[in-house]
């Protein structure tokens, strides 16, 4: 929290700059018709210095904390635009876009694919969980055909897996599926109007822990640009904060958000589509998108 105040402040110092000298620009310019300079008229030199400063003073303070409310009330930010896409980031529940008509939701789940949502696997608090159990809870697809739909799309890809097995001291899982896949492997799935790109991120560790390094936080970012865009279809993609909430990323929040932004401005002759990244409202005290 202290770590987004701070950056709030300094984007607010830099806007309020701009304001601080556009208004004195057009102070300079109606002093050309109008004369303003019976203000400061004063026999005393010291009065008249004090004037001006006091001027100024009040002139940036004003400045200041209109950039502050600007920012702080601001509620999505466009970081790059080419051609006519661009890339913007926003808070929001990235859920409320699943009822939208033809859009790209990007999902990062573990590198089985785990479709169970119990919590020995899959926390129903990751947005794996979330999204996962919305589709269930709102009868939008079974679990049989979720399996089925995302077995299809990596088959069809030629992406193959290796099995590991249920012995936990060996690798393996106790439960859930045992086909352990590529990380950055992606499967589509089309369920009504949304395209789901459910992209392997993490490794579950111990039957606990979903975890990555960041040599493979960096190829799932790649698999998003070269995959994910590319069978974007044309249409808006919704992407979370990509690894947040794993262990042994070498980042935190804001500077995982900060890369993204950057490798997307590097990666950006990929764009066929609008880019938004949603930041959970529950995290605008921790996260700035500024």
């Amino acid at each position: 929290m202290k770590g987004n105040k701070i950056h709030l402040i300094k984007q607010s110092f830099k806007l309020s700059c701009k304001y601080f000298f556009s208004i004195l620009s057009l102070l300079s310019l109606l002093a050309t018709f109008i004369n303003i300079t019976d203000i400061y008229k004063s026999n005393n030199l010291i009065n008249h210095i004090f004037k001006v400063i006091i001027t100024f003073l009040v002139i940036y303070i004003l400045s200041f904390v209109c950039a502050l409310l600007y920012y702080y009330f601001k509620r999505r930010v466009i970081y790059l635009k080419y051609n006519r896409f661009k890339v913007s980031g926003t808070y929001g529940n990235i859920l409320d876009y699943i009822g939208a008509s033809k859009v790209n939701l990007i999902v990062p789940v573990n590198c089985c694919f785990d479709t169970k949502i119990d919590d020995s696997v899959i926390s129903t608090n990751s947005l794996h969980g979330k999204v996962i159990k919305f589709l269930y809870d709102n009868n939008l697809v079974s679990q049989t055909e979720l399996d089925k739909k995302i077995k299809r799309s990596l088959r069809e890809q030629n992406i193959s897996s290796v099995n590991i097995g249920n012995d936990v001291k060996k690798g393996g899982k106790s439960v859930g599926n045992y086909n352990r896949y590529p990380i950055g492997s992606t499967a589509f799935v089309d369920i009504g109007d949304v395209r789901y790109h459910f992209i392997a991120l993490s490794i579950i560790e111990n039957n606990k822990n979903a975890i990555t390094s960041d040599q493979d936080y960096l190829i799932v970012l790649n698999a998003i640009v070269d995959n994910c865009f590319r069978n974007s279809n044309g249409n808006p993609i919704y992407i979370p904060l990509v690894g947040s909430g794993l262990s042994k990323l070498n980042y935190n929040h804001q500077q995982q958000l900060e890369f993204m932004v950057k490798y997307f401005m590097l990666r950006r002759t990929k764009l066929i589509s609008d880019v938004e990244i949603v930041i959970r409202k529950e995290d605008r005290d921790k996260i700035s998108i500024l």
